[in-house]
């Protein structure tokens, strides 16, 4: 007798990476923020699936310290005390800078190209005033850099830290497309800054401009957290 053939397990396993790959890009994307409060049954709702495939998402960005499960409470961001900002400000800016100059050095024609694209892409977003459309195309744009440097340890380094620090971005963000301060225009100048170091193969301008993006992000940021 033939043995039946896993149909079922494979739909599963097929079904919990899709829950996590998309938990992950909502948390990389900034659409869930720090301070909300979620529930499996909510997050399943969402995805239109059960809650198996939900659970076990949540419990494997938990490991990762991306997602913080309380008892009775429900599902949120992990908080981060202000030492630990610090830190993982300090760690991105130094890492998605350098992983920014080694994407100008080996980035392929395509990916230069596409990162070109995708540049375009963000600054119309960012000009609309979106902030869904923005978070999405933000999130596009930098991994598409950070894949161009082809180093797989950097980019799932950087990713774990994004995970962990682009929910705090979100409400400033949200602010900044309403009120458009200062860095409402200089991102966008950032932005193509970036992209036309990238496609000239300008190590040193790209990593520059990157890392001054990022600490004027942070500087925003912490603005954010200092209003009443």
């Amino acid at each position: 007798m033939k043995s039946a053939v896993p149909l079922g397990a494979i739909e599963r396993t097929t079904l919990n990476e899709l829950a996590y790959e998309q938990l992950k890009r909502a948390i990389l994307s900034g659409r869930i923020e720090q301070g909300m409060t979620m529930t499996l049954r909510q997050l399943a709702a969402e995805l239109g699936t059960s809650m198996m495939p939900v659970r076990e998402a949540v419990t494997r960005l938990s490991a990762e310290q991306a997602l913080q499960v309380i008892p009775n409470r429900g599902i949120r961001i992990p908080a981060l005390s202000a030492a630990e900002e610090d830190d993982l400000w300090s760690l991105r800016i130094n890492l998605e800078g350098e992983a920014t100059a080694q994407a100008a050095r080996r980035a392929s024609a395509a990916e230069r190209a596409e990162i070109e694209t995708l540049c375009r892409t963000l600054n119309d977003a960012l000009a609309a005033g979106d902030l869904h459309t923005l978070l999405e195309c933000n999130s596009a744009y930098q991994f598409a850099i950070y894949q161009a440097a082809h180093s797989p340890l950097s980019l799932r380094i950087i990713e774990m830290l994004r995970m962990r620090g682009v929910p705090l971005c979100t409400p400033a963000l949200r602010r900044m497309l309403t009120e458009k301060p200062a860095y409402y225009e200089r991102t966008a100048a950032h932005h193509e800054a970036i992209a036309e170091a990238i496609m000239s193969g300008d190590a040193r301008t790209a990593r520059r401009v990157k890392r001054t993006d990022l600490k004027e992000l942070r500087a925003l940021v912490k603005a954010e957290g200092a209003r009443p």
